[in-house]
């Protein structure tokens, strides 16, 4: 899929199977979730626009079918996730102290560079992510954007097993997952949204819920 005119008409194009480069592994995409962001990348809303012709997507999940010479954390047939974040320099004082996300060279997949709303994609090998071949490839692609914006947070907000945290959005799409990666490190959740979304806060396991829509 095709972007060649912001907010016009998302094409469908026969693209050659790209070549992996020395530090690359192509990847056979078998299911890519839908950001928020791949809709602003076509509408061409952002400060920065994409470079146009563009194929959107950032939550690729597939098999590895060819890899760069450098290569050697994969190997074909091996699962892989390609993210937002499809390359870095790896040596700025951004990437040297774990702060990849304002590396000044990034590449972005979906972006500045081709996405994952392809069969066939490249990724940098350092970036991509690996997937255990026991897991469903379908519900791991949107955690490739979603699920690792949620689980930066809660990292950062440097709270302890057993502690509380207060989630707000806890029935939306990222707010969900925040409550599932929450209790799996074990915090205790406060969920917070509208009444609406009470029992879904609840069965993906918020201790307590507050509903805006309720409080006086």
């Amino acid at each position: 899929m095709v972007v060649t005119d912001y907010g016009g008409k998302i094409e469908y194009q026969d693209i050659p199977v790209p070549k992996p480069g020395p530090n690359d592994i192509l990847v056979n995409i078998k299911y890519s979730g839908v950001c928020n962001s791949d809709y602003h990348i076509w509408k061409g809303d952002w400060i920065i626009q994409a470079p146009l012709p563009v194929v959107p997507g950032h939550e690729g999940a597939g098999i590895v079918v060819a890899k760069g010479a450098n290569v050697t954390n994969f190997e074909i047939g091996d699962y892989a996730g390609v993210k937002w974040i499809n390359s870095t320099c790896q040596s700025c004082e951004y990437c040297e102290s774990g702060w990849e996300t304002v590396c000044p060279t990034q590449t972005n997949s979906g972006f500045s560079v081709p996405g994952t709303f392809q069969q066939y994609t490249l990724a940098n090998a350092v970036q991509a992510a690996h997937i255990p071949k026991n897991v469903d490839l379908a519900g791991v692609a949107p955690l490739l954007c979603a699920g690792i914006t949620v689980y930066k947070g809660l990292k950062e907000a440097n709270i302890k097993a057993g502690e509380w945290i207060g989630i707000i959005g806890a029935g939306g799409g990222l707010g969900s997952l925040a409550v599932q990666y929450a209790k799996a490190l074990n915090y205790k959740v406060i969920g917070i949204d509208s009444s609406s979304k009470k029992d879904y806060m609840q069965q993906k396991g918020a201790d307590k819920v507050v509903c805006f829509d309720e409080v006086e």
